[in-house]
């Protein structure tokens, strides 16, 4: 079956509303037993019912070291990570916070790698497995406004390129998913105008939908994609092609 994820285990971050839960019920129904994290115990416990039986739902703060380290121990089995836990953050470069650049780069960038690092040393122990760090199209040009997002999110991209050629060896392919403008809670109170701004520059002239990014990421996290890592796959309604 392409892209069957039968009898591997998958931990998604971020994993319970928006795209990281899309990408969890696309594996789901892909065959593997799904893990996913938020802060929040409920939203851990609603979106692992909503998976169905088999799967798990664990509360852990990605910019947590400790809760990151005790997340993992608690999963024998590690096929596949992928790293979606996020928050949005814009604003002028010249007044943008120190904190701000600080806490978007512990929820994208040290939350990712780190989540990446647990995660290969389970794969390596066990042969190899699949990676995938969700980054953004913003984290891969100059959009204004996003100096501590757009930062944060090009730490990770680099970190797709590192991380797959190192771990190659080991079995263990990392890749990037990188998304355009997508409709989440996270996007829905930028307003109309702000909106329509930023689909003006879409060729396909709309936002993408959650289940959108499922597809891709299931295919990278797939063994349809067995020779490709270090690599960050765009998916913006071709916006970066122009």
């Amino acid at each position: 079956m392409s892209g069957s994820l039968e009898g591997k285990t998958a931990v998604v971050t971020g994993g319970t509303r928006g795209i990281g839960f899309a990408i969890a019920e696309r594996f789901a129904d892909a065959g593997a037993t799904v893990v996913v994290t938020s802060r929040s115990s409920t939203s851990c416990q609603e979106a692992a019912a909503a998976l169905g039986a088999g799967h798990r739902g664990l509360p852990c703060d990605v910019t947590d070291e400790s809760q990151l380290s005790a997340l993992f121990a608690s999963i024998p089995q590690v096929d596949i990570f992928v790293h979606c836990a996020g928050v949005s953050s814009a604003g002028s470069s010249l007044t943008v916070k120190r904190e701000t650049l600080q806490h978007q780069h512990a929820v994208h960038f040290l939350g990712g790698v780190q989540g990446a690092q647990l995660a290969a040393a389970k794969m390596k122990d066990a042969g190899g497995g699949a990676i995938l760090l969700v980054v953004s199209v913003w984290g891969l040009g100059g959009q204004p406004q996003t100096l501590a997002y757009g930062s944060a999110k090009a730490a990770l991209a680099h970190s797709v390129k590192v991380l797959g050629v190192e771990w190659a060896r080991y079995g263990i392919r990392v890749n990037g998913l990188a998304p355009g403008f997508v409709a989440t809670d996270m996007t829905k109170d930028l307003g109309d105008k702000v909106l329509d701004k930023l689909l003006s520059k879409v060729p396909m002239r709309r936002a993408a939908t959650p289940s959108e990014m499922a597809g891709p990421a299931l295919f990278l996290c797939s063994d349809d994609a067995s020779y490709v890592t270090g690599h960050v796959l765009v998916a913006d309604g071709g916006e970066r092609a122009r």
